[in-house]
């Protein structure tokens, strides 16, 4: 990446940007949500220490009391300030927690455990503990006159503290979008090696086969192999047209049980479905054993034990007797002789280990074929991803300046916009 940059680099700039944007608007209030703070854990340590006092003599006092009055007034102050100790204790818990929007939430939580324990509990302390109950009265007032402050400076600080959390918001996307640009990027590049290796890997199996092409009779194997290939296609496509259809559905009527052929005949019918240039070879002169089979066929189709159609009856009729009068007697020699010419050829062991030879070197060579058009496809995808990616960290970062030219009058400086972007543009520019 561009003089190294990496994404953790590019968020360490980022962080400092944004803290010196922001930090010098968030210090007068940050010191302001402090003194807030601070005033109400003043507020709730004094409170939780008065009543834990009320407490402490209303416990003495309940035991020798016989004024039922008394007794109840003595309960209620105990119970209210019970239930405010408790919910001071929880409040002083978050203390450290100076935001300020947390702070209104716990102040307003104790305010309403304390409010609601004293209202319920203030007419039965009203004709003996009276200072008892104006004091906590003026106490939960000063709580109440706390949150209005807090509440109303939570509202001149609200789109300030907005402001900072979008701004954080889209940054920690944006460079967690980076790093996966710069994640993808890194396998790309291996991707990309292991390609490269296989490129040349393919080209030394190209060469090993070259070889093996050049030598003399291996050429003339494969001319003789080509020979037959053609001969194979000749048989089928012009000499045993319209049969080779008839064949196979002999075969299978015959497997479902619907016409009954001998065995024998079945034998011939497979080896001339499966291999027929080499079944033709193999059969002496004038092929009786396809004859006899052809003749049967004949006979079934004339009697329409295997229906075809008139049409495609007459055709396969007529092809089938040409073969039975002899049509297939040429390249039944041909055949024979290019056979037996590959034969002599292979009695070689060299032509035979180098036939084998190639035969490994070429499925190699697909298998790393194979193998590179998946890599390639994988590198493609990581290719769009990242672009994707790139895409939404650009709108990320023109929000973030969007964001701080606009309420802070700051905008991204040139080099850090530019870091960010050479990131984003990596994937685009190696494609």
């Amino acid at each position: 990446m561009k003089q190294g940059k990496k994404a953790a680099d590019v968020e360490k700039a980022l962080q400092r940007w944004t803290s010196s944007v922001i930090d010098p608007q968030l210090k007068p209030l940050q010191a302001k949500a402090r003194q807030l703070g601070q005033a109400a854990s003043s507020l709730a340590s004094s409170l939780e220490s008065r009543c834990r006092e009320f407490i402490r003599i209303t416990k003495h006092e309940i035991s020798g009391l016989g004024d039922s009055r008394r007794l109840r007034a003595a309960m209620a102050l105990s119970r209210v300030s019970g239930d405010i100790v408790n919910a001071c204790g929880e409040f002083l818990k978050s203390s450290s927690d100076t935001s300020v929007s947390n702070l209104e939430t716990n102040i307003r939580r104790l305010l309403r455990v304390a409010g609601s324990s004293y209202n319920e509990s203030a007419r039965a302390m009203a004709s003996h503990y009276a200072s008892e109950r104006g004091w906590l009265r003026a106490e939960i007032e000063g709580l109440l006159r706390l949150n209005s402050q807090t509440s109303q400076f939570r509202t001149r600080t609200r789109d300030i503290t907005s402001i900072q959390d979008q701004i954080q918001e889209h940054s920690t996307t944006l460079v967690e979008q980076l790093a996966t640009i710069q994640d993808l990027e890194d396998a790309r590049t291996s991707l990309e090696k292991e390609v490269h290796q296989l490129v040349l890997n393919q080209g030394s199996l190209l060469d090993a086969i070259e070889r093996i092409d050049s030598d003399s009779e291996i050429r003339a194997l494969d001319a003789k192999e080509a020979e037959l290939k053609v001969l194979r296609k000749r048989l089928l496509d012009e000499e045993m047209s319209r049969l080779g259809g008839v064949f196979t559905r002999l075969l299978a009527l015959n497997q479902r049980g619907e016409v009954h052929t001998h065995r024998q005949a079945i034998e011939v019918l497979t080896r001339y479905v499966k291999t027929p240039l080499t079944a033709l070879a193999k059969e002496s002169d004038g092929y009786p054993e396809l004859t006899d089979l052809l003749e049967g066929l004949c006979e079934s189709i004339e009697s329409n034990r295997i229906p075809l159609g008139e049409k495609k009856a007459k055709k396969t009729l007529e092809r089938a007797k040409q073969i039975i009068n002899g049509s297939l007697k040429p390249i039944q020699k041909e055949a024979r002789s290019a056979f037996s010419a590959r034969s002599q050829i292979l009695r070689s062991p060299n032509p035979r280990n180098l036939r084998s030879r190639r035969s490994d070197l070429r499925a190699e060579y697909a298998r790393s074929r194979d193998s590179k058009e998946s890599l390639e496809s994988k590198i493609k995808s990581i290719f769009e991803e990242a672009s994707l990616l790139g895409v939404q960290a650009n709108t990320h970062l023109d929000t973030i300046d969007e964001l701080a030219t606009k309420s802070l009058n700051k905008s991204i400086p040139r080099e850090l916009r530019e870091e960010i972007l050479s990131l984003t543009r990596e994937t685009s520019h190696q494609s």
